[in-house]
């Protein structure tokens, strides 16, 4: 038996966590409101062990760091799990969890969703509890649910995607590594109307490397590429083309080896960092915002590749550390205002820039 503080809106996420502790004989105090965190911790746990699961929208909604609100639940709760979730994305690598660690969580999962129920509630759960045989138990709670999801078909498409592939034991991770080894698809600097593209490869050939590297039908080789794009780890070269066999240009997320996301988003605050400043577009103001393309050449200047900086641009917005300025664009390399949750105000923005 365990206490479980969740801190989620998504009703599947809801829905399941709440199956999956009743399975394990335990409670589940779920909040939408990252401000009611404190509260929630100084209630009685009546002797159960308590573990906290935060979604990482809902923390940065409520400009809360991370860190700060890891450091006071072992305040409050020194033996706590914790963990957290980052919902507005499918995959988490190692630099996430190198992140999440340092934060002093226990683990960080991707959104739960009832098609990749296994790498992400499960996975949250078995960290939670380490007990494999109660987590077991849990799983086999939710089944029932998973299937009913299946056969309605639901909604999220991206994950239905990612889950259809790793059905056939693709491993996106690995497969995205081998993309860009020696062997892997051609990918050079391009260009289209006049404009460069580096570091990327065409889609239409990558659709023929997959087919002939895993040994499987063109149309299956496509799925497996629009799950790979699914999981953020091809990306167009402007954010806006599904991964099709087609002339489009993709190229394959790389993070750098050493590179360590909380030296960097305290680099990128600070004044030698991104230009942060108040901006306007069409008669719109936006406060406390930078410019996509800008921050790029800012990365730039600072020995990132093009690739590299878009790539980091968008796991600030996967963490939820920034966004779109209202939320309808991934991290572009184009005039686009984006914002750090910190600096977020009460004030709203009906129009897009």
């Amino acid at each position: 038996m365990l206490k479980i503080l969740l801190l989620s809106n998504d009703p599947t996420t809801l829905a399941l966590m709440r199956a999956s502790t009743d399975a394990l004989k335990g409670t589940l105090d779920a909040f939408s409101d990252a401000t009611d965190l404190t509260r929630k911790l100084g209630k009685p746990t009546n002797d159960l062990p308590l573990a906290v699961a935060m979604d990482l929208p809902l923390l940065a909604a409520a400009r809360g760091r991370v860190a700060n609100a890891c450091a006071r639940v072992r305040q409050m709760h020194p033996e706590a799990k914790i963990g957290l979730i980052a919902s507005a994305t499918h995959l988490i690598e190692q630099k996430a969890e190198e992140w999440a660690a340092e934060a002093g969580a226990d683990i960080i999962v991707p959104q739960i969703n009832a098609w990749r129920w296994a790498p992400t509630g499960e996975r949250l759960l078995a960290a939670l509890v380490t007990d494999a045989d109660a987590v077991q138990a849990a799983t086999r709670r939710v089944t029932p649910y998973l299937r009913a999801a299946a056969q309605t078909g639901g909604n999220n498409i991206l994950a239905r995607v990612i889950s259809a592939a790793e059905a056939q034991g693709i491993d996106l991770p690995a497969l995205a590594f081998r993309m860009q080894r020696s062997g892997g698809v051609n990918i050079a600097d391009r260009s289209y109307r006049l404009r460069g593209y580096p570091e990327c490869f065409v889609a239409s050939e990558g659709v023929t490397w997959l087919e002939r590297g895993l040994r499987v039908p063109r149309d299956i080789a496509i799925a497996i590429g629009q799950a790979l794009q699914a999981a953020g780890l091809i990306y167009h070269v402007a954010r806006e083309q599904t991964f099709t066999d087609e002339n489009l240009f993709f190229r394959v997320a790389q993070i750098p080896q050493r590179w360590n996301m909380e030296s960097f988003y305290s680099l990128i605050r600070s004044p030698a960092g991104f230009n942060v400043s108040d901006r306007s577009h069409l008669g719109n103001s936006y406060s406390k915002c930078f410019v996509g393309s800008e921050a790029v050449s800012w990365m730039q200047d600072q020995g990132y590749t093009v690739n590299e900086a878009m790539s980091i641009g968008q796991r600030l917005i996967d963490l939820s550390l920034a966004h779109h300025v209202v939320d309808e664009h991934p991290f572009k390399n184009e005039k686009l205002f984006y914002r750090f949750y910190r600096d977020e105000s009460n004030s709203s923005h009906s129009a897009d820039s």
